[in-house]
């Protein structure tokens, strides 16, 4: 069973000074899964927020936050691959910024002959914890930017574990792309 934790910052222009950037430190990377008594094979949670000023609005309670999947192969997340061998995850990134692509060479990939970022970020056996962590800027239908951390939080289990599993340790495997937003 693989445990998927997704949670993902927004904020605007306005935030972008030092104080803000001092709030954006203390925010949390993993958080308590709810009580459910429905999973699957592949549990996937969200939790969405938005910085405005030094407070982070939770926006969550809008949308659902738990899906199940029966397999790997019926997950879809933002700039991740997931490939399962036996009881092993291999995480992979993907973005397309420069870097290494370890498809370049594949004529079979679609990340042939691109210069985009695509590698391993961590290979997950049973009871093991990986986080993956990167930020993006993108512009809204309006003009107006906006900036976002994205933060996944992998478990992998025989069973559903407990609802803190997240927060009660440190994840055994991090990986991070944090990329220079905008100039000073």
């Amino acid at each position: 069973m693989l445990i998927v934790q997704s949670v993902k910052l927004t904020w605007d222009k306005m935030e972008r000074g030092a104080k803000f950037a001092n709030a954006r430190k203390q925010f949390p990377f993993a958080y308590v899964l709810p009580q459910t008594d429905t999973y699957d094979n592949v549990m996937l949670h969200n939790q969405y927020f938005y910085q405005h000023n030094t407070k982070f609005i939770n926006t969550s309670h809008t949308r659902k936050k738990i899906y199940c999947y029966s397999s790997i192969e019926k997950l879809h997340l933002h700039n991740v691959t997931i490939c399962q061998n036996q009881y092993e995850y291999e995480i992979c990134y993907h973005n397309y910024r420069r870097g290494h692509n370890k498809d370049y060479h594949n004529i079979q990939s679609q990340y042939y002959r691109k210069n985009c970022i695509n590698e391993v970020a961590f290979i997950l056996k049973q009871y093991q914890y990986g986080r993956i962590i990167w930020n993006e800027r993108s512009i809204d239908w309006d003009g107006i930017w906006n900036y976002n951390i994205y933060i996944y939080n992998f478990y992998v289990a025989d069973k559903m574990p407990q609802n803190n599993i997240f927060v009660s340790c440190a994840p055994d495997f991090v990986y991070k792309q944090m990329a220079m937003l905008y100039k000073h």
